[in-house]
């Protein structure tokens, strides 16, 4: 762009306080106090910033306080930024300004990579491992500042906090801040959305302005499914959000079970679990190409299996936790993806790197591998010991875990081949994008229950899947059951998970009576490929 050239040369540079050797990736604040004659309702300002690599993010000023507005920035990238204000305020609008961006360590804001993974700006892996904050504004600070300093201690890299309808920005930010400040990303909920859509607009924005410039993503409600429209709210939501965050932080919702229902409304770019179901979050991570956060962790066996589902953890505390983290940091981990090969447990593998199998009840073990030597280690992961076997060469590796007191982790690697593997980039594997197989003329699976095709909402419905022919791939299958009234716009919901079961669709889903209810079974089978059938159904009340 010509504009700050041009101008340059014509208009003397603005003479308010800029960012003086300000961090890259680090929040300045502009301040502007207004004039006696000057009304603060009615003041609109803004300023476009510009890179030394002549990247632009627009920001828009909060106010803080009677007569003052600020524009919080975080420069990118070292070097010298301009920028340029827009303003309703004459002595405002169109001026010029410059300032100096400092050097930084810091990686820079999370970003969605590799389709299931992260990253930061510069380019490297992210783990995402996150707790949440209770309290997150009332407890005194004091106490906030040692729940931070504890879970950065544990080596968590995201805090989860919650902001409520009248909620102290103010203070909100200097929290976020400390958080930071730490290391860690802020993840931010929302306690209410207005309801009115001017108000809704207003309130993201001002929140956009306060917070953007920090690290942070966009969280959501602690549990969409549960608030009143809250699709539609979250739709509009989270595309004033897109449209006014210039860093584009990740954005998701937080749900009780998922929220893939949200996908196609194409403001989230993070699916949400509140459940570590493989018949659910192991089903979609086949059918979405979306990283995922698991919240429903409470143990051991949570973790692992939502990790093995292909979803990082938004929840947990505990030893446990920091063994994950310190295991997982050790891997390739940002380019694993569920691994089918295996019987006796639930794999996650780079071919021919490295396999990491989930042993949550011990037993025999096989697993499919490419043909090479392999390092081979059983992990506790409730504690981390290590308990180191003999190394394996083939293709084929069977076994049993140490003892069967508790779960296990199995880890299968070629440590040497990883040391050689020091690239960053997420170039080692294509990340397969799965077709997912329709019902058709020759099906694989039918829905021969509900046998009537009209159900009732007062009625729970006895559910059934049949496979057409049993295979070796059919030996087990993950089976997700959701339900959608496309007509009434609020989404799916899963109601049911297994081969068969008693399922109650939801009142959430529905308005109006009758109504036309789909039905979906999502399967995925033992090799990994992914099924969808489906059936139409008239419900009433």
């Amino acid at each position: 762009m010509l504009w700050v050239m041009l101008l340059l040369l014509s208009i003397p540079l603005f003479a308010q306080p800029s960012c003086p050797a300000t961090p890259a990736w680090s929040p300045c604040d502009l301040v502007f106090d207004l004039e006696a004659n000057e009304k603060p309702d009615a003041v609109q300002l803004r300023a476009e910033f510009r890179s030394p690599h002549h990247r632009t993010y627009l920001m828009q000023a909060f106010r803080d306080g009677d007569r003052r507005f600020v524009i919080r920035f975080s420069p990118t990238e070292a070097g010298s930024w301009d920028y340029r204000l827009s303003s309703s305020i004459a002595r405002f609008d169109g001026k010029l300004g410059q300032f100096n961006a400092a050097e930084s360590d810091s990686p820079g804001f999370v970003k969605v990579a590799n389709v299931h993974h992260f990253q930061t700006e510069d380019s490297r892996p992210h783990l995402w491992m996150a707790a949440s904050v209770e309290q997150f504004l009332t407890m005194p600070r004091a106490d906030f500042d040692a729940v931070i300093a504890a879970r950065a201690k544990e080596k968590f890299t995201h805090l989860r906090v919650t902001l409520d309808a009248n909620a102290d920005l103010r203070e909100a930010a200097e929290r976020i801040r400390a958080i930071n400040a730490r290391g860690l990303t802020a993840d931010i909920m929302f306690a209410a959305i207005p309801d009115d859509w001017k108000e809704r607009e207003r309130y993201i924005t001002d929140a956009v302005a306060r917070l953007a410039a920090f690290n942070i993503t966009w969280a959501g409600f602690p549990q969409y499914e549960s608030v009143p429209r809250g699709r539609a709210i979250l739709k509009d939501a989270g595309a004033a959000l897109k449209k006014f965050d210039p860093y584009q932080h990740p954005r998701t919702t937080m749900a009780e079970g998922t929220s893939a229902a949200l996908a196609a409304d194409g403001w989230m770019n993070i699916l949400g679990y509140g459940t570590t179901d493989a018949n659910v979050g192991g089903v979609e991570h086949q059918f979405f190409q979306s990283p995922a956060l698991a919240t429903g962790i409470k143990n051991t066996h949570d973790l692992w299996n939502a990790t093995m589902n292909g979803q990082y953890p938004a929840e947990g505390a505990g030893e446990y936790m920091t063994v994950w983290r310190d295991f997982m940091a050790g891997n390739r981990y940002w380019e694993l993806e569920p691994f089918f090969g295996v019987d006796g447990g639930r794999g996650l593998a780079l071919d021919g790197v490295e396999y990491i199998i989930y042993v949550e009840r011990p037993g025999p073990i096989e697993v499919a591998l490419e043909h090479h030597g392999y390092d081979v280690v059983w992990i506790n992961p409730a504690n981390g010991e290590r308990v180191k076997q003999k190394d394996y060469r083939g293709e084929r590796f069977t076994g049993e875990p140490p003892d069967n007191a508790h779960d296990w982790v199995l880890h299968i690697s070629r440590e040497s081949e990883k040391a050689r593997m020091k690239s960053y980039k997420f170039e080692s594997r294509v990340v397969p994008v799965q077709e997912i197989t329709l019902s058709g003329e020759k099906p694989a699976f039918d829905i021969p229950e509900p046998e009537e095709n009209e159900v009732s909402m007062s009625h729970p419905l006895h559910f059934a899947l049949k496979v057409r022919k049993d295979t070796r791939a059919t030996r087990y299958l993950w089976v997700e059951w959701t339900a959608e009234v496309a007509a009434d716009g609020e989404g799916y919901r899963v109601i049911g998970t297994g081969r068969e079961g008693t399922l109650k669709v939801p009142v959430s889903i529905v308005k109006n009576f009758p109504a036309v209810l789909s039905l979906h079974a999502n399967i995925v089978n033992a090799n990994g490929k992914a099924y969808s059938v489906d059936r139409i159904f008239r419900l009433t009340p």
